[in-house]
């Protein structure tokens, strides 16, 4: 519906102007309201060049944030992932190689380590039981 008021009210100016001309054209002496239009387009072409002007200063500083900051980021990225990579390498690798095992607090002790604080007594060692 916007499309058709705006395509409307563009072809009804257009036209009038066109008419406007040609009734100037006819008569070979100047008319009002193109005398007004006149007027401005010395002020639209200063318009237009601040408007050139700035979406040319917007194009740099977006191609600027996207080369070179986002080359950062990138590295910044990449840095991290390797922390983590190696991280989770060295874990393994203690866990392979020493028998070590993290046991994060976040989550739930497993079911044999319960069972040592279950069973364990006064002077009483703890013991794993291999059955439930």
């Amino acid at each position: 519906m916007a499309t058709i008021i705006i395509f409307a009210s563009s072809l009804l100016i257009a036209s009038t102007l066109v008419s406007i001309k040609a009734i100037e054209l006819r008569s070979s002496r100047k008319n009002f309201v193109l005398r007004l239009v006149g007027k401005l387009d010395s002020k639209s072409e200063i318009l237009i060049s601040n408007l050139k002007f700035r979406s040319l200063q917007f194009i740099q500083s977006v191609r600027y944030i996207f080369l070179v900051q986002l080359r950062t980021v990138c590295r910044h990225l990449f840095n991290w992932a390797h922390e983590k990579i190696m991280q989770e390498y060295k874990a393994r690798q203690n866990f392979i190689m020493m028998g070590r095992k993290e046991i994060s607090n976040k989550g739930s002790v497993s079911f044999y380590l319960k069972k040592i604080t279950e069973h364990k007594g006064n002077s009483e060692k703890g013991k794993i039981e291999d059955r439930f």
